[in-house]
């Protein structure tokens, strides 16, 4: 008990000393579930559909905007087959749901608000007879007009997509933040070179590879339910969930098996699946299944929020930056999800936090605001706000180092934050958690050759390169933060450790697996890392590059409260001091005398037959948060990755094709636990960046997806993706596990910059507006001639 209550009261120091002995920590070790992904074995939530199941079906708006005036379901119910016909008046509990609000509904009652609101529920024996009761459904509307744009939704006279949303901070803004610091007026009127301008990033969809999907199975001996389901936070499920069924949480439990991809969109999608099985499972009294098809996905699920930047750069002639001043709107969508409310300000923070970048700004003015419309709901995305404002700061900086005839990394290297600078959020940067930044930076240029002049080409292709660089703050404070975990020691010796997180590819099995091995002195081969079920203790979400770092950190805690305990019986039955005993590759020692060396697996039968205890709860929480709304200043993360990028790249002029032939990428990911799934996040991540900034966009008009399949939803293949020349950075974080830092998100935030800059070196034009796409390019080139 005694380690456990100190546990509470440590100073959030993440217990991160390597041990003496064979390192498990820093090796590409392979994955964990590689073998069986490799062989097609691994079962995924739609692989554990059975025959006796019903079918779910989802009625969803016909209009993106409409109130509902009567809705008809008899010929629905008669139809043989039919189980069950669901309308906002047959739920059993709460009509809403969300993360951060519960304002989606799992039936739109009286008004539909995107294409995405379910209006009726049908369960059937099959699919067909549940695609046959969704035509039999008669539902009368009333259309009201659109609002597509958050720049004209936002003004007072505006048509509300909410009558008096609750969370809303007026009309149709759901939340508006402002940062303040310095005199920004005065920095501006006395600065020697002010640049402005306007950027656009689109709304973009996860495309993740797998559908989402729920199980839902009623428990008769407790009444509650079982869902399983791909999801990212399966807490949050339960806690959400729980209300709508009108049932306690302890009668919900959520399973999430290995998940086909999520990067923040399965966050929110599985709310939108397991409220529907769920409530017909009640209803039924049966197992349901529901699965969304692709189109479903696109014209309903989560997006990233488009985004609307005005950025004004103040800056003296010797090239620092002295001033900013911004002014953000991002497109809500229908719903609250993750964009932020009052105490929890989601990606809207984020978004103001970044404006300024990795540089120290004395002064600073960031105005944003998210706003309703009637899209789909925009949600967490790989990056949560960070890539919309690196892409405006990014621009700018390379506007200024044309402005002022400097080198664009000369520039950087002159207004970056380094060690006891502040960001312009009033957070103080130290060397002791991490800041590679000056390092990746060198890095970069040295390997691009960035100082040597670029060959030109003649005729139609155009050749440029460009820079970019970011800071990406780890887990998502002031929303959830911390982690649980269960560690048992086997009586042979073995490890079992429990998390909630979600294995999605990410490689968070391999990793906490050598933690867990690194850290009790085991080998890799003795652990095993069970994920994902809410009867574990709550990890918090799998999101924002966290779980390495904090659910790491509480792996470390519990494996290292069992390896205490079982040195301090070891000691004893040596008849040693505990100091002077260890446990590594499996074996139980007093140091410099390696005669005494016993299997751990003969000593632990010993201890708990002694009533030693051989399971514990593993935790840890990081430094407390703390955001002003006011004026934006506070020190919200515990640590920050940083990195920098260079691309090279050819346009033709004639086709507006772009062509990427280098793609150099450092981050500073504190301690790479394992390089190899390091480097593969960074390859993914800067992919994701790359079809964000040449073809991805949800192309929205009068509220419909004109683009809402995977014909003419374009992303990148293999050929799109350039051979990537990855650098890891480790610049040790002191409140990390053996040092390390998050890496998922952060290789995505830099590149649509760093291609634009690319761009603009090699047309000689500034394109502001992603993507990409040709015919950008040719309109950009016309109208600039």
């Amino acid at each position: 008990m005694s380690v456990f209550l100190e546990k509470r009261t440590h100073d959030a120091k993440a217990i991160s000393a390597e041990q003496e002995g064979p390192s498990i920590v820093g090796k590409s070790l392979k994955r964990a579930e590689a073998l069986a992904k490799a062989l097609g074995t691994v079962k995924y939530a739609g692989d554990l559909k059975s025959d006796d199941m019903l079918i779910a079906k989802a009625l969803y708006a016909k209009y993106p905007h409409a109130l509902i005036r009567r809705i008809e379901t008899a010929n629905a119910e008669q139809l043989e087959g039919v189980v069950a016909v669901l309308t906002a008046k047959d739920l059993p509990g709460k009509n809403g749901y969300g993360i951060l609000f519960n304002d989606k509904p799992v039936i739109a009652e009286k008004k539909v608000k995107y294409l995405g609101d379910p209006v009726a529920l049908v369960a059937a024996v099959n699919e067909e007879i549940a695609r046959k009761a969704l035509e039999l459904i008669k539902v009368d509307y009333e259309i009201l007009p659109t609002l597509d744009d958050p720049r004209q939704a936002m003004k007072e006279d505006a048509l509300l997509v909410h009558e008096g949303h609750p969370a809303a901070e007026k009309g149709n803004i759901l939340t508006e933040i402002n940062l303040k610091t310095g005199d920004v007026d005065k920095a501006f009127a006395e600065a020697d070179v002010v640049i402005e301008d306007d950027y656009e990033t689109p709304m973009v969809d996860h495309a993740y590879l797998e559908r989402d999907v729920c199980i839902a199975e009623p428990d008769p001996v407790t009444g509650g339910v079982l869902l399983i389901t791909p999801a990212q936070f399966i807490h949050a499920v339960k806690r959400s969930l729980a209300p709508v069924f009108n049932l306690p949480p302890n009668k919900v439990r959520v399973i999430s098996p290995l998940v086909g991809g999520g990067y923040g969109g399965k966050e929110d999608s599985c709310l939108d699946v397991c409220s529907v099985a769920g409530v017909l499972a009640l209803k039924t009294k049966k197992r349901v299944f529901f699965e969304l098809s692709r189109e479903e996905i696109l014209r309903g699920t989560g997006k990233r929020h488009a985004s609307y930047i005005r950025h004004r750069l103040a800056a003296t002639k010797e090239g620092k930056i002295t001033a900013i001043d911004v002014e953000i709107v991002l497109d809500k969508g229908a719903y609250v999800s993750m964009g932020g409310v009052p105490g929890k300000y989601g990606v809207t923070q984020r978004t103001v936090m970044y404006a300024g970048g990795p540089y120290a700004i004395p002064n600073a003015r960031v105005k944003a605001y998210s706003v309703f419309t009637n899209h789909p709901y925009s949600s967490a995305m790989r990056g949560f706000g960070a890539p919309q404002a690196c892409f405006a700061v990014e621009s700018q900086l390379d506007e200024l180092a044309k402005q002022l005839n400097m080198d664009p990394v000369e520039l950087r290297l002159k207004n970056i934050v380094r060690d006891g600078h502040r960001t312009i959020f009033g957070q103080v940067m130290k060397k002791s958690r991490g800041l590679g930044l000056e390092e990746c930076i060198a890095r970069v240029r040295e390997r691009m050759e960035w100082d040597k002049p670029l060959a030109k080409t003649s005729g139609s292709k155009k050749r440029g390169r460009g820079f970019a660089v970011f800071i990406y703050g780890t887990s998502v404070p002031l929303l959830f933060d911390g982690a649980g975990c269960h560690v048992t020691l086997q009586t042979d010796g073995t490890i079992s450790v429990s998390v909630s997180s979600t294995e999605m590819g990410q490689g968070i099995m391999t990793t906490l697996t050598q933690l867990a091995a690194q850290t009790m002195g085991v080998n890799f081969e003795d652990v095993v890392v069970s994920v994902s079920d809410t009867m574990f203790p709550d990890a918090g979400p799998t999101v924002a590059s966290r779980s390495a770092t904090i659910v790491g950190n509480a792996v470390v805690d519990g494996c290292r409260q069992l390896r205490e305990r079982i040195i301090e019986y070891a000691a004893k039955e040596f008849k040693s001091d505990p100091r002077d005993t260890d446990i590594q590759a499996g074996k139980v020692f007093v140091i410099g005398k390696p005669e005494t060396a016993v299997p751990l697996g003969s000593m632990v039968p010993k201890a708990w037959l002694d009533q030693v205890p051989l399971s514990t709860t593993g935790t840890w929480y990081p430094p407390r948060p703390s955001f002003s709304k006011e004026d934006g200043q506070g020190d919200p993360m515990h640590a920050f990755s940083f990195g920098a990028q260079g691309v090279e790249l050819e346009v033709d002029t004639e086709t507006g094709q772009i062509d990427i032939t280098r793609f150099v990428l450092a981050c500073d990911v504190g301690k790479a636990l394992n390089p190899l799934i390091v480097e593969q996040q960074m390859e993914g991540g800067a992919a994701m960046g790359i079809g964000w900034s040449l073809m991805e966009e949800v192309l929205m008009h009068d509220g419909y997806m004109q683009n809402d399949s995977l014909k003419n939803y374009v992303l990148p293949s293999i050929k799109d993706v350039p051979p990537m020349e990855l650098i890891i950075v480790e610049h040790p974080n002191e409140l990390g596990p053996f040092g390390a830092k998050g890496i998922g998100e952060p290789p995505t935030v830099p590149t649509a910059p760093a291609i634009r800059n690319a761009l603009r070196d090699a047309l000689g034009i500034k394109m502001n507006k992603i993507p990409f796409t040709p015919e950008r390019v040719i309109e950009s080139i016309r109208k600039s001639e």
